[in-house]
């Protein structure tokens, strides 16, 4: 495939490494958080090994993506607005003196052709390179319905893959098949980026050594995967089937006006990722029957399309066949178990709440001692004390004051 849009692969001049850039693209529950914490624990030695990971944090990647796709932002957000971030962060990655440059976002895989124009336009002077990682169908549903469980949805298991394998114009739909129809993501990014520059991983089978996609990855960005050292890093733990649908009742219950960054920190963050994974067992919702031969057909359809794609193919398109029994996993959890988890549930916010508690009181009680013994504050009080002792109505004022802070204290 010839490209000619600006941004995409000129002709090496002999001699001299084109400088590149990987746009890790997702997809979504595809060891991207595990990528992702891998790249940015080891950030200064990959960097001295020729891969830069440029920004501050995971959080500017994020951002940028947001300002590529349009996301838009409300003002109540308390996240820094991210109009202009993918342009900065491109501004970084050109200048980088570093041979590679890496940027990650699993969002990125959903790019309109437009706004993979506008993304490889900003990233003028260097060869853009494209990694997507892909995975069983049949595995992929369960652990993306939780995390649309974990964004607020209300639907169920079944509810949602109905919608799912419905329509892929709207609702759910319309996200999932943006991020997880590979033979679509690679047609809208091959619009601006050579196809034999994007390369797509196939995630290992789960009995693969932890850190095989780290050498797959590696292998792409031409590092030595031994030069990373930090590999304990925060994953994205999956939910069981109590605990799913505990959160998704409670979903249910919230009010229409509960924001949606309450349930990105309070509903993901804090209820399923520190208080219900930690219970969970594992497992996995059962598919419903009617959409097991439409996961089957769809899959089949991707491998086909993938293999003739013209795309540099890592692992092995065995790995995210279906060989599975499509009618495996378990039923509905009863009541009794939902129940079981809530009880676990409270008495572990309560818990974590208390801890919330002490700390604050702690972190306040230092600052206000270290503002009340600070040089100036103590001749500032000393001056008002005097300016206070020269009236009856001042020593009475300054009498009731300390009376007030004696209890505060006592209180603390």
């Amino acid at each position: 495939m010839t490209n000619t849009e600006p941004g995409s692969a000129a002709p090496e001049r002999a001699g001299k490494k084109q400088r590149r850039v990987f746009l890790h693209v997702g997809a979504p529950k595809t060891g991207t958080t595990y990528i992702q914490g891998v790249l940015w624990s080891n950030r200064s030695a990959l960097k001295g090994a020729g891969l830069h990971v440029v920004g501050a944090s995971r959080g500017d990647h994020y951002r940028g993506g947001h300002d590529l796709r349009g996301v838009p932002y409300d003002p109540k957000d308390p996240r820094p607005d991210w109009t202009g971030a993918w342009d900065v962060l491109a501004g970084l990655a050109s200048e980088s003196d570093a041979a590679a440059v890496v940027i990650s976002d699993e969002h990125l895989a959903a790019l309109t052709p437009a706004q993979v124009e506008r993304a490889v336009t900003a990233l003028r002077g260097r060869e853009v390179h494209v990694i997507y990682a892909t995975r069983n169908l049949a595995r992929l549903l369960p652990s993306e319905w939780q995390e649309f469980v974990k964004h607020g949805s209300k639907l169920t298991f079944a509810e949602w893959t109905q919608k799912i394998f419905n329509s892929r114009d709207k609702g759910p739909g319309k996200w999932f098949w943006s991020v997880h129809d590979p033979v679509d993501v690679i047609k809208r990014w091959s619009s601006h980026v050579p196809v034999e520059h994007i390369h797509v991983l196939t995630l290992p089978l789960p009995d693969a050594d932890k850190n095989e996609l780290w050498r797959r990855f590696c292998g792409v960005v031409d590092v030595d995967p031994e030069v990373a050292t930090e590999f304990e890093v925060a994953g994205n733990d999956s939910l069981g089937v109590a605990e799913a649908e505990l959160l998704r009742r409670v979903n249910a219950g919230l009010p229409g006006t509960f924001p949606v960054w309450h349930h990105r920190f309070l509903g993901r963050d804090v209820l399923a990722t520190k208080i219900l994974s930690s219970r969970s067992k594992g497992g996995k919702p059962q598919l419903p029957e009617a959409v097991r031969p439409l996961v089957q057909k769809r899959s089949e359809q991707a491998i086909d399309g993938m293999r003739v794609s013209g795309v540099d193919l890592i692992g092995d398109l065995a790995e995210v066949s279906i060989t599975e029994d499509l009618a495996s996993g378990e039923p509905i959890p009863s009541d009794g178990e939902v129940l079981d988890a809530s009880v676990d549930a409270i008495a572990a916010l309560l818990v974590r709440m208390g801890r919330m508690r002490d700390d604050r009181r702690r972190t306040e009680g230092k600052l206000r001692r270290q503002m009340r013994e600070a040089a100036p504050m103590v001749r500032a009080r000393t001056r008002l004390a005097g300016m206070a002792d020269r009236t009856k109505l001042g020593s009475r004022a300054l009498d009731r004051y300390r009376s007030f802070r004696l209890r505060a204290n006592a209180d603390q």
